[in-house]
């Protein structure tokens, strides 16, 4: 699209430039799509070759993977406004733990819960009852090990979360050194074993005890219940696909494989966006890439803040294998990743001919190991088989991909660092963030929606 048919449309409505996104990922698409909507002429910059993001699909020798297990928590209206109800397959997913040594299956069974050591439940449910044990050091205030310990015991804490989170990243145990409120948004309250919320004040008398004790039992039936999630049958990459033919079909356009080297502004506005060379005059600028991308264009400060990279190992079989579940989780330091689904037990349609596949995730907090991933195919392989998950002979292709900077981290201080990041783009009046990256939030797929969505109020500040 050239700067003469930008200004023609300009022309023809009146206006003083395009909206123009940046990102083409679930955030970026939807902002886009609802604001041609509303008769905006809208241009979508993304520099991959390819739309969707983390959420894409990859297609080889008919299986179906997507980039990390991506599921449809919540069905938001632009769903329904593009898949048929018989689009989308219903199901509940079956999550594995493997911690030391047990297979623990969540959600909760009687039978999986009896794995939980005694000592562990036991001090669970008095810390959920009497509230943390005093002059004990949970860590720093505010910190992940804090929250964790006193909410829900010190036992949980070192079976469960630490070792999790550890694991996840790359082995770096950041129970110290990172916010609670990371968590809180990373599970957007579906905890491990209860809804997410602030540890009760002590009471230090009996009514105080029995109240807990009733909050408790109105906890319980959380820790057994059943998910209900969605999925598209032809794969999690099919809703990006969805949303870019129907913004180009209602006249968007989108732009590929390009690159950002300039955002022209005034004190209080951006004028102007130079994508590939040619500058864009713009009426809003709706940003979803890189926060730190948006502050060197525009010379704020940087929001100097760790993210964690991710690795996806596609493998497929020759048959098909039994599996415990939709997802194995783990978590003992000699597996080689720390989480694993299963396409076929989510929809047949995703393997070809009766075969398995196993979608690996392995975190990092160092670039270096994104290039180095192809070297990890055997201790991959090597942990399915201890797994049970097939034998050694059975795999007929290992591929992988990597997605840097995918999950935000919030360190102790990163309410400070947000504050300045935000206050320096307060002035600018036209400019509107949204998604996982640009707002620096840990958002699943639905919530990522609807704030590409909520764009078009003009309050995603």
């Amino acid at each position: 699209m050239t700067v003469e048919v930008i200004t023609r449309m300009n022309e023809r409505n009146g206006t003083s430039g395009v909206t123009l996104v940046v990102g083409a990922g679930l955030a970026g698409l939807t902002a886009a799509y609802r604001w041609r909507q509303r008769g905006e002429d809208v241009v979508l910059a993304e520099k991959a070759p390819y739309v969707g993001g983390m959420a894409r699909s990859h297609y080889r020798n008919g299986f179906t993977f997507d980039f990390g297990p991506h599921f449809i928590i919540e069905k938001t209206p632009l769903l329904d406004e593009l898949f048929a109800p018989d689009e989308l397959v219903a199901f509940g997913p079956e999550i594995h733990m493997v911690l030391g040594g047990r297979w623990i299956r969540y959600p909760f069974t009687p039978s999986s819960m009896l794995k939980v050591p005694l000592g562990v439940q036991m001090d669970f449910l008095r810390t959920r009852a009497l509230g943390p044990r005093p002059g004990v050091d949970y860590g720093p205030p505010d910190s992940f090990r804090r929250n964790m310990s006193r909410q829900f015991g010190r036992g949980l804490y070192d079976f469960f979360f630490r070792p999790y989170l550890t694991k996840k990243f790359g082995g770096w145990d950041i129970s110290d050194v990172v916010h609670s409120d990371w968590w809180a948004m990373a599970t957007h309250t579906r905890g491990v074993v209860t809804r997410f919320a602030p540890p009760a004040p002590q009471t230090g008398h009996a009514v105080g005890a029995l109240r807990k004790l009733a909050r408790l039992t109105k906890e319980l039936p959380y820790v057994f219940r059943k998910l209900a999630l969605w999925y598209p049958k032809a794969g999690f990459g099919e809703i990006p696909k969805r949303i870019a033919e129907q913004f180009i079909h209602n006249g968007g356009v989108i732009r590929l494989n390009c690159q950002i080297s300039q955002i022209r502004r005034t004190e209080n506005r951006i004028t102007g966006v130079v994508v590939d060379g040619e500058e864009i005059p713009v009426r809003r600028l709706i940003w979803t890439a890189s926060p730190n991308l948006l502050a060197r264009m525009l010379g704020t400060s940087s929001l100097d803040m760790p993210t964690l990279h991710s690795i996806i190992y596609f493998i497929s079989t020759d048959r098909r294998y039994r599996r415990r579940g939709t997802e194995v989780r783990p978590v003992d330091p000699e597996f080689a990743f720390y989480r694993a689904y299963f396409p076929e037990t989510i929809w047949e349609g995703l393997t070809p001919g009766g075969r398995s596949a196993v979608v690996a995730e392995v975190g990092t907090t160092n670039r270096d190991d994104l290039a180095k991933a192809g070297e990890k195919y055997g201790a991959i392989i090597d942990t399915c088989v201890a797994l049970g998950l097939f034998p050694r002979n059975a795999v007929t292709d290992i591929f992988h991909d990597v997605q840097p900077d995918c999950y935000p981290v919030y360190p102790l201080d990163y309410e400070t660092h947000l504050q300045k990041y935000y206050s320096e783009l307060t002035p600018i009046q036209n400019l509107l963030l949204a998604g996982r990256n640009a707002r620096f939030q840990y958002y699943n797929s639905h919530q990522v929606i609807r704030d590409g969505e909520r764009t078009v109020e003009d309050v995603l500040f």
